[in-house]
C-alpha cells in the first residue's frame, strides 16, 4: 500500500529519493560561504570550495539552459524502434541483495519482473488493437545488487484523481557501493507499448493501470527495473518550495514564457496571462515561480523542461541540507500526510539518508534522452517521439551510463579544482560559471579578485601533462578550443585550472550537445 508523506518532507523524499534524501544533515566538511557584494549567494555545497583567502562557491543547483533542440515533425511514419538485439548487457532475471539492516528495519528491495514477455497475439475485450506494430520487450539491463532505482513522478492532477497524467518522470539510480547517484528524465511524449494494453504516450501509463502499469511499461520498453516510486502533484511541489523559504536557482539562459499574472486568477481568462522572463543570474524562487520554471516549455522544449526539473530538485536538496530537515524526518513522517505518495518505507528512507552526505560529495550524474529520440506522427495524427536504440546518444548508451558513477566522481578519483577570476564586468557570471563547473563534477573556487574587464575568456592549466585533466570537457564548458588552453608553469598554484572570465563569456550551455568523450567516460 502506498504511504502519503509530509509536504515539507515531500521533495526531501522525492528529492530524498532523488539524491538519497540529499537533505541529510550536512556534508562531512562544509565549506564557508562568503557574501559577495551585489551577488545572491547560493547555499554552500560540498563540491564547490573556497579557501581562506578567496571567496565563494555556488552549488550545483542546475546548469545552463540549452537552446531548443526539439526535432521538427517528420512526415514519414516509421514503426516503433526498440528491439531486443539493440540493448547491451541483457539479463533475464536481475537479482538484488538487500543492503545491511538499519534501525528501524526496512522491507527487502524487490525488482519487478516483466508480467508480459512479448506482444500478445490477442487483445482483451475492450482494449483497442494498437494502430502500429507492437515492439518486442527490451531485455532487462543487468542491474548490480548495489543499485537501487527510484522513480520520481510529478502530476498536473491532484493525488488520488481518477485521471492522472505524469508529466514529470525521473529515474534516480543510487549506487550504494560507490556512494554516487545518476538520474535520467523520461520524455512524456515517448510512444511506447503499455504491456497488455495499447501503444501510447508514456505519461498515460498510470491512467491506464496505476503505478504498477508504469513500472511494467518502463521495464518492457527500456529494460530498467523500478524498485521504489515517489509521486507529488504540482500543488504539493509549490507548497514544498514555500515551506523551505524558496530556493536559489542559477538561471544561465534567458527564459521567457506565458505566466499567470497572479496564481489566484482564472487560468481560462486569457487577459490574466502575461509574458514573463527570467534573465541570466541567481534567482530566489518561491513556489509559484519554481513551478512556472519547472513547467515552462513553449519557448524551449520538453527535454529542457526535464533538465530544469532536475535542476530544481538539486536546488531543493541544497536548501533541505541548509535547513537540516533530515533530523526531523521521523516526526515529519508521522505528522504530515497530504502531498507525497510513495512505497518507500521509513527504514529505507533513513538508509538513503545515511548515504546522502557521501553522495553529495562524490557526485550526481545527470542524463538526458534528447539525442535518443526522433519525432513521429501516429496514424491518428498525434505528434509523438520514438526511442532510438542505435547511433550516437542512443537509449542503450544512456541507460548503460545510468548504472555507472559520474565521470568526475570523487569516490574513485582526485578532484579537479578550477579557480574562477571574474573579469567579465558582471558579478553574477562567476556564480553561473561555478554552477556549470560543479554540475559536471569540477570543484570551482571563486577568487575574491576583481580585475578590470577583459574582452576574451582565458583558460590556463598548471600541470605538466593533460592526463586525466578532462581538458575537452572544460574547454566545451567555456566555449574554447582545446588548443586555446594555455599550459603555465606557476610555482605554488594549488589549482589544476584557472579560468579568467571575459566579456564574451556565455554561461548558456546546450547540455544535449555534450562532447562525445563525456558520453563515453565514467567508471565501468
Amino acid at each position: 500500500m502506498a504511504i502519503k508523506l509530509p509536504h515539507i518532507l515531500s521533495f526531501i523524499l522525492a528529492g530524498a529519493a532523488l539524491f538519497l534524501v540529499g537533505c541529510a544533515t550536512a556534508a562531512p566538511t562544509p565549506f564557508p560561504t562568503v557574501v559577495v557584494t551585489a551577488v545572491a549567494v547560493l547555499p554552500s555545497p560540498t563540491n564547490i570550495t573556497s579557501d581562506a583567502i578567496e571567496g565563494v562557491g555556488a552549488p550545483p543547483t542546475g546548469t545552463a539552459l540549452p537552446t531548443d533542440t526539439a526535432t521538427p515533425r517528420q512526415t514519414h511514419t516509421p514503426g516503433p524502434s526498440p528491439t531486443a538485439s539493440n540493448t547491451p548487457r541483457p539479463s533475464n532475471t536481475p537479482t538484488h541483495t538487500p543492503s545491511p539492516s538499519v534501525t528501524p528495519t526496512y522491507r527487502p528491495q524487490v525488482a519487478p519482473t516483466l508480467a508480459e514477455t512479448g506482444a500478445p497475439t490477442e487483445f482483451r475485450e475492450g482494449v483497442p488493437t494498437p494502430s502500429t506494430a507492437v515492439p518486442s520487450p527490451v531485455p532487462t539491463f543487468e542491474t548490480p545488487r548495489e543499485i537501487t532505482n527510484v522513480l520520481l513522478l510529478g502530476s498536473d492532477t491532484p493525488l488520488g484523481s481518477t485521471s492522472v497524467r505524469t508529466d514529470t518522470m525521473i529515474i534516480v539510480s543510487i549506487n550504494h557501493d560507490r556512494q554516487t547517484a545518476s538520474m535520467v528524465s523520461l520524455p512524456r511524449d515517448l510512444y511506447v507499448y503499455h504491456p497488455g494494453r495499447i501503444m501510447g504516450r508514456l505519461n498515460t501509463a498510470v491512467n491506464l493501470g496505476g503505478i504498477e502499469q508504469l513500472q511494467q511499461t518502463i521495464l518492457y520498453n527500456f529494460g530498467i527495473p523500478i524498485h521504489y516510486y515517489a509521486q507529488i502533484d504540482f500543488d504539493g511541489f509549490e507548497r514544498a518550495v514555500d515551506a523551505m523559504g524558496g530556493v536559489d536557482v542559477a538561471v544561465s539562459c534567458r527564459l521567457q514564457d506565458w505566466r499567470l499574472i497572479s496564481p489566484e486568477l482564472d487560468p481560462q481568462d486569457e487577459d490574466n496571462w502575461h509574458q514573463y522572463a527570467l534573465e541570466p543570474g541567481i534567482h530566489h524562487m518561491d513556489g509559484d515561480t519554481a513551478l512556472w520554471y519547472a513547467r515552462s516549455r513553449l519557448s524551449t522544449s520538453d527535454f529542457d523542461r526535464g533538465r530544469r526539473q532536475q535542476q530544481l530538485l538539486h536546488a531543493m536538496l541544497n536548501q533541505g541540507v541548509d535547513l537540516n530537515l533530515i533530523s526531523q524526518a521521523p516526526t515529519l513522517w508521522n505528522t504530515y500526510k497530504d502531498v507525497v505518495q510513495t512505497d518507500i518505507d521509513i527504514g529505507r528512507l533513513l538508509q538513503f539518508a545515511a548515504l546522502a552526505p557521501a553522495v553529495r560529495q562524490n557526485g550526481v550524474q545527470h542524463l538526458y534522452l534528447a539525442r535518443g529520440t526522433e519525432s513521429w506522427t501516429t496514424p491518428d495524427g498525434a505528434s509523438v517521439r520514438l526511442p532510438i536504440w542505435e547511433g550516437e546518444g542512443n537509449f542503450a548508451e544512456t541507460f548503460t551510463r545510468l548504472y555507472r558513477p559520474p565521470a568526475l566522481n570523487r569516490a574513485t578519483r582526485p578532484p579537479i579544482t578550477v579557480q574562477i577570476v571574474n573579469a567579465s564586468g558582471n558579478p553574477d557570471m562567476a556564480l553561473l560559471a561555478a554552477d556549470n563547473l560543479a554540475w559536471y563534477g569540477f570543484i570551482p573556487v571563486i577568487s575574491a579578485e576583481t580585475p578590470e574587464p577583459i574582452a576574451t575568456t582565458k583558460l590556463e592549466y598548471f600541470r605538466d601533462n593533460f592526463k586525466d585533466a578532462y581538458e575537452w570537457l572544460i574547454s566545451w564548458i567555456f566555449g574554447r578550443r582545446r588548443s586555446q588552453i594555455e599550459q603555465v608553469a606557476e610555482p605554488g598554484v594549488t589549482y589544476q585550472y584557472r579560468v579568467t572570465l571575459g566579456q564574451d563569456y556565455n554561461p548558456c550551455l546546450n547540455q544535449f550537445l555534450q562532447p562525445q568523450e563525456f558520453l563515453e567516460s565514467g567508471d565501468q
